[in-house]
């Protein structure tokens, strides 16, 4: 199997800001005791963003607004929403909710903004605390219902919420689908962590592929620089060019290095990058399955990850935007 890329990203997920408000066990970017020392600390400006996205815009790309970070407390968050949505591209970003207002909320309802989901990761506040740092699991659901009780009944944007799923909280994920099902429209279960020694049981991942994000998604950091992926952000020291140095995305979608990456997918040599040797992530490449149980339509492309639709709720959801926002988002 052998993909090649388009001309330019399918799926850009920007980092407006490098920083985040939470410290969860459970992330690979700002996880308690994490070595910061060659940690990315940046934030871009507004001139910065809109030169990204008006260079995409033509080519019309989906738009992530995080990484690592904690979107919502970016002081350019609204001005790249808003410009975002004026130049008709499709969105979604992550956020743990904690810099919800409602301010916030009535914005994104009034500029139609398309998806947002929240991280929970937990039905109960003991749970919560263990994957998450915090307790106050009350705080998490008040913000989901607030922009819930915001958008009423208008179409967008489209909310839902994330479990990523771990040994300290996989018994509570019943319980999670059946509570949120009654209120959202999706919810997300992602069934691994960030945790470079948590690997799946080679006998559960299926023959290995070159992984698409290298071929479909650019992951553009706070100060520019380009990570391959979402998941070698761990390490800033891996880049592939600098989007304000060295051109623009176009310049840094087509450089040699990321070509170097795509060639080496191409013909298996994956081991010989890190940290594409040790990574799991391409699992989720995988082809998208279907199927409809307990008033959910479930969308998964692995044993990674799975989409809980809710049927009653879909009346905005496309399945090629699905495609593209769906595993677009990184947990936060």
């Amino acid at each position: 199997m052998k993909l090649q890329a388009n001309k330019m990203p399918e799926i850009v997920r920007i980092e407006l800001s490098s920083s985040c408000n939470l410290r969860c066990p459970q992330c690979r970017h700002n996880r308690p005791g994490k070595d910061k020392k060659n940690a990315i600390d940046a934030e871009m400006s507004r001139e910065q963003v809109n030169q990204i996205i008006d260079e995409i815009a033509p080519y019309n790309p989906s738009v992530t607004l995080n990484v690592g970070n904690e979107p919502l407390i970016a002081k350019n968050f609204k001005e790249c929403a808003k410009r975002v949505k004026e130049k008709g591209l499709a969105a979604t970003f992550n956020t743990n909710g904690i810099a919800m207002t409602e301010e916030i909320a009535h914005f994104l309802m009034d500029i139609q903004f398309d998806s947002i989901t929240f991280s929970i990761d937990a039905f109960t506040p003991q749970t919560l605390k263990k994957v998450r740092g915090i307790d106050s699991l009350d705080k998490s659901i008040e913000k989901v219902d607030m922009m819930l009780k915001i958008r009423g009944d208008n179409p967008f944007p489209r909310i839902g919420v994330s479990f990523c799923e771990q040994p300290a909280n996989e018994h509570e994920l019943q319980d999670f689908l059946h509570y949120w099902g009654k209120k959202v429209d999706v919810i997300r279960v992602s069934g691994f962590i960030y945790d470079d020694n948590l690997k799946l049981p080679e006998a559960e991942l299926p023959s290995r592929i070159p992984c698409k994000q290298i071929f479909r998604d650019m992951v553009i950091r706070a100060n520019g620089d380009v990570s391959p992926c979402v998941v070698s952000v761990v390490n800033p020291e891996i880049t592939m060019g600098n989007i304000f140095k060295d051109g623009g995305v176009a310049a840094v979608w087509n450089s040699e290095p990321l070509n170097t990456w795509r060639s080496l997918h191409n013909i298996g040599k994956w081991n010989e990058l890190s940290p594409c040797n040790k990574c799991d992530y391409w699992v989720d490449s995988c082809n998208v399955q279907e199927k409809i149980q307990d008033g959910f339509l479930i969308r998964y492309s692995s044993s990674f990850s799975a989409f809980y639709n809710v049927i009653d709720r879909m009346k905005t959801w496309n399945k090629n935007l699905h495609d593209r926002i769906g595993h677009a988002t990184t947990d936060i």
